[in-house]
């Protein structure tokens, strides 16, 4: 396994759920349980961003490293920028993207994005999984990747692929997956993100994956061994959450 550092992005105002990575679920907070499976994971070290001063306090008081970053950063990957160059942090260094939402998120599926990076062939990792039976194809938060033979992504989208695909032939089919949310980077192409134009198809889409592909930088996709449990996107989602924890 190759030497890699998980940065989790972390901010306070997001504008569906407030103060989102500080809401407890069963009496840690969810940004607690984010860091304590990264810290399970094979990454030599494990960073969280932020610009909020609460964030960093509670943070700082749970024992977690915390790189102090603006607040005027659009997403988390500009936060992650920011912070590998405060860090100083080589081109060649590996870093793993973990959302401060995704508290189900399995350390087994941070190695193994993580380890999707080889050289300068293989820049950017993500993780996918085959649809299942029943899973909504025009469900817009379900992000579909389309993926060549050689597990190379052509495209992401929210629509359904194909426009007029039914739900059960997608089934265990070998080019589109359902896509999650986790990114692994070499730095040196983390600071050539924000040079990049952004597709003409980013404001139909808003998915910040297709800036890389647009410009010609190749993301690899792996399938991941397991499916992570459900994201926190709004407050309804943290009784999915503890539904999952209590097994």
């Amino acid at each position: 396994m190759k030497d890699y550092k998980i940065i989790i992005p972390a901010r306070y105002n997001s504008k569906r759920f407030p103060g989102k990575p500080l809401v407890k679920i069963h009496g840690k907070t969810m940004l607690e349980r984010v860091w304590l499976n990264a810290m399970d994971s094979s990454a030599s070290e494990v960073i969280i961003a932020t610009d909020d001063r609460r964030i960093e306090i509670i943070a700082r008081n749970f024992g977690a490293h915390v790189c102090v970053t603006s607040s005027e950063h659009k997403s988390g990957t500009d936060r992650i920028i920011e912070a590998i160059e405060i860090l100083g942090l080589k081109d060649d260094e590996i870093i793993l993207n973990v959302q401060g939402d995704e508290p189900l998120l399995g350390n087994k599926l941070m190695d193994e994005c993580a380890s999707l990076i080889s050289g300068n062939e293989v820049c950017i990792g993500t993780l996918a999984s085959p649809f299942t039976k029943g899973e909504r194809l025009d469900d817009p938060n379900l992000v579909k990747v389309l993926v060549n033979t050689r597990k190379y992504a052509i495209y992401f989208s929210r629509a359904p692929i194909p426009f007029n695909c039914q739900e059960n032939k997608l089934e265990n089919n070998e080019a589109i997956f359902l896509h999650h949310g986790i990114y692994s980077y070499n730095c040196n192409t983390l600071r050539k993100l924000p040079k990049l134009n952004m597709p003409p198809v980013f404001d139909g889409e808003n998915l910040e994956q297709l800036k890389p592909l647009y410009n010609g930088i190749k993301i690899r996709v792996g399938e991941a061994s397991e499916r992570p449990g459900p994201s926190v996107d709004v407050s309804e989602d943290i009784r999915l959450v503890e539904e999952e924890l209590s097994g």
